[in-house]
C-alpha cells in the first residue's frame, strides 16, 4: 500500500488511488499482514526485554473472503462514493464558509471510535480483570494487550501533541469556530451516539452472561470495521492534504514544522497505521472469544462491517450535502 500511496501523493483527484483500490491491496495482502502481526516486547529491567508475541488469528481464508464481500458490496461502494465526493468538494473549497466548518465538526464526530468504543472496551475489560479465573488470565491478558495496540496511537502514548493534531489542521485552514453545537451535523452526531451506545451496551449485565460477553464482542467487531474503513479513508485524503494545505497557505512550503503539524492528523493515520489497529482489534476479538467461550463468527463480523459502512456512508453523505449547500 505504501508504494501506491507514494506514487499517487500529488496526482489529480481523478487519477488518484480510490478507497476501493486501497481496500483491494490490503485484503490481497491480508495473510501476510496477519503473519507479521504481533504484540511488541517490553523492557522489563536493564538489559532485559521480553520478546514480542505473534498474534493468533484463525479463519484467515474465511476472513479474507468476507472482507472481499464487504468491500464489493453496494453498501460499501455507496459509502466510499459519499466519502470521496465529500472530500472532493472540501478540497475544492478556496474559502472557509459554513459548509467547511460543518465538515470539520462532522468529520471530528465520525472519528470517535477509539474513545467511544475501543477505550470503553478497555475500561470494561480492566474492571473485570480481577474476576477472571486463573486458568484464563493469560488469554485475557492477550485481549488487553491487543486492545492497547488498537488505542495507544490515538491516545497519544509516546506521541507528544497528538491530541492537538486535528486542531492544527483546522487552524491551517483558518477554520476556527468549527467546535460546538453551532455547526453540528445531525447525522454525524447520530453516528457518534451509535458508537457510544455500542461501547457501553450491556455493561451492567452479569459478567458471565451471554449479553455481557456478546456486547463486548460486538464492540470489538465495530472497532475492526472502523479501523479498516479508516485505513482506506485516511490513505485516500492523504494523497491531497499537503498540496491543499500549501495552496491555501503558501508559507507552509518553507515551514517544515508547521507543515508537519498541519498535515499530521491525516498523515499520522495513513499508511498501514489504521489497518494494523483493525487487525489488532480482530485478534482481540478472537482471543476474547476463546477466553470466555464465545464463538467468533466471521459471518457476524461481515454483518457488523456492512452496518458500520452504511452508517458512516450516511454521515459522509450529510457532510457532502453540508458542503454543497
Amino acid at each position: 500500500m505504501n508504494d501506491i500511496f507514494i506514487q499517487n501523493s500529488f496526482e489529480s483527484f481523478e487519477k488518484s488511488t480510490s478507497m476501493q483500490e486501497f481496500g483491494e491491496v490490503f485484503i490481497e495482502a491480508l495473510p501476510k499482514h496477519l503473519e507479521s502481526l504481533k504484540m511488541p516486547g517490553r523492557l522489563m529491567k536493564d538489559n532485559f526485554r521480553s520478546p514480542p508475541l505473534h498474534a493468533q488469528v484463525e479463519h484467515v481464508t474465511e476472513l479474507q473472503g468476507a472482507m472481499r464481500e464487504v468491500l464489493y458490496h453496494p453498501i460499501t461502494y455507496d459509502a466510499q462514493s459519499c466519502a470521496e465526493k465529500a472530500f472532493k468538494v472540501f478540497l475544492e473549497r478556496e474559502v472557509v464558509d459554513v459548509g467547511v466548518l460543518k465538515f470539520f465538526n462532522g468529520w471530528n464526530e465520525i472519528h470517535k471510535t477509539t474513545s467511544l468504543v475501543s477505550a470503553k472496551v478497555i475500561m470494561r475489560l480492566s474492571a473485570d480483570a480481577r474476576f477472571v479465573p486463573v486458568g484464563r488470565q493469560e488469554n485475557y491478558n492477550h485481549v488487553m494487550a491487543h486492545m492497547h495496540e488498537v488505542a495507544k496511537d490515538d491516545f497519544g502514548l509516546g506521541h507528544e501533541g497528538h491530541d492537538g493534531m486535528y486542531a492544527y489542521m483546522a487552524a491551517a485552514f483558518d477554520a476556527s469556530g468549527w467546535e460546538g453545537n453551532r455547526h453540528a451535523v445531525r447525522e454525524c452526531c447520530e453516528f457518534s451516539r451509535f458508537l457510544y451506545g455500542m461501547g457501553v451496551a450491556k455493561h451492567k449485565s452479569a459478567m458471565a452472561s451471554f449479553e455481557h460477553k456478546n456486547s463486548i464482542m460486538n464492540a470489538m467487531m465495530v472497532s475492526v470495521a472502523s479501523e479498516l474503513w479508516n485505513g482506506r479513508e485516511y490513505n485516500f485524503i492523504a494523497q491531497f492534504i499537503e498540496k491543499k494545505l500549501i495552496s491555501i497557505r503558501p508559507s507552509l512550503r518553507s515551514d517544515v514544522k508547521n507543515l508537519r503539524d498541519a498535515k499530521g492528523y491525516v498523515m499520522g493515520h495513513s499508511g498501514e497505521v489504521e489497518n494494523k489497529h483493525g487487525l489488532h482489534a480482530l485478534a482481540a476479538a478472537q482471543a476474547f472469544g476463546r477466553t470466555v467461550e464465545l464463538e467468533f463468527e466471521v459471518g457476524r463480523l461481515k454483518e457488523v462491517m456492512l452496518d458500520y459502512n452504511a452508517r458512516v456512508g450516511a454521515a459522509f453523505h450529510s457532510l457532502y450535502e453540508a458542503l454543497s449547500e
